[in-house]
């Protein structure tokens, strides 16, 4: 699927897609964030996954170069009429998560099952 990414892994549950940050958020390029955002993007058009999962646990701090690449994943899933969110967030994340306002526009869980039925539930018809 999306194997060779190095700043970004994803799993795909379902029709979910559950994107990784991986590594130092601020020791990366442009160049390969920007590659590799594309590539997240560009799996989420190709269809079968219809909702996007952030999971956090990976990170302690990342810039507004790497919050905008994650927004505007979730931005095109809510686009397209799918849920995001973000799960298991550290709590130095949590602080620049609520800094940012980003919780106004997407939640975020303490875990990823938890993350994972939100989305799911959140989706289904009432």
């Amino acid at each position: 699927m999306l194997n060779h990414l190095k700043i970004f892994s994803a799993e795909q549950v379902d029709d979910v897609l559950i994107v990784i940050p991986s590594g130092e958020g601020s020791a990366f390029r442009y160049q390969d964030l920007h590659i590799e955002s594309n590539a997240i993007r560009a799996h989420l058009l190709k269809g079968g996954c219809r909702h996007v999962v952030i999971d956090l646990h990976k990170m302690d701090y990342f810039g507004s170069e790497f919050i905008g690449a994650l927004v505007t994943m979730l931005r095109e899933v809510k686009a397209r009429g799918g849920k995001a969110c973000f799960c298991a967030a550290t709590p130095q994340m949590l602080q620049v998560l609520q800094n940012m306002s980003l919780f106004k526009l997407w939640p975020h869980l303490a875990s990823r099952d938890e993350a994972l039925a939100h989305v799911k539930a959140a989706a289904k018809p009432a």
